[in-house]
């Protein structure tokens, strides 16, 4: 017949678009509100964060472009200080 158009590429991979869209990603449930993680999250440029309340935390899921010079062990990082505790100065609400 003609050319195989399956999505997927040998060994079950799919391949949509071009290679600079593939993403690596990272997910962890962190022990803070989302508000507290949002203000956190702001101060992190070149990566997408999508956050969702899940038991007493918040599940964060941390994504960069593997052409953005970011690797697993970067964004493993970027979750370690999100869930590091906050020092906050006495009597500030």
């Amino acid at each position: 017949m003609g050319a195989d158009f399956s999505p997927l590429r040998p060994g079950g991979i799919a391949e949509i678009g071009p290679k600079r869209w593939k993403m690596i990603e990272v997910s962890r449930t962190l022990m803070k509100s989302e508000p507290e993680l949002a203000d956190l999250v702001a101060e992190v440029e070149g990566i997408e964060v999508t956050m969702a309340e899940k038991g007493f935390g918040t599940r964060v899921e941390v994504r960069a472009g593997q052409g953005s010079g970011l690797g697993e062990a970067d964004l493993e990082r970027i979750l370690d200080r999100l869930a590091e505790p906050q020092k906050q100065p006495f009597g500030s609400a």
